[in-house]
């Protein structure tokens, strides 16, 4: 009904309005691109995601900082704008490891 889907909608507005914009950004192309991938490629996207979203200074640290240590629930996202996130920005996640050692072995 259009009633719960308002509803929904505004679930997912609130949630989105606290969300890191990187993430979000990288995320929607992670989904993107999961659907055109083999499933190796896939695990080797996954990994470098997972190894470059836990950098000591990234948006994860930020989100556990102020959802968990501090508990101001007032993350500093950097950048902290969605027009703020660069395509570089993205694309540092999905790009190789700094070295080879570091890939994913399948």
């Amino acid at each position: 009904s259009d009633e719960n889907l308002g509803k929904f909608l505004k679930t997912i507005s609130k949630a989105f309005t606290n969300s890191s914009p990187t993430s979000m950004k990288v995320s929607h192309k992670a989904i993107a691109l999961g659907g055109t991938m083999s499933l190796e490629e896939v695990f080797l996207m996954e990994y470098r995601l997972s190894q470059r979203c836990m950098l000591p200074d990234g948006d994860f640290s930020e989100g556990v900082r102020a959802l968990l240590i501090d508990k101001d629930g007032k993350p500093q996202w950097k950048p902290k704008t969605l027009e703020e996130v660069t395509s570089a920005d993205v694309d540092f996640f999905f790009n190789p490891l700094e070295e080879e050692s570091f890939e994913l072995k399948l």
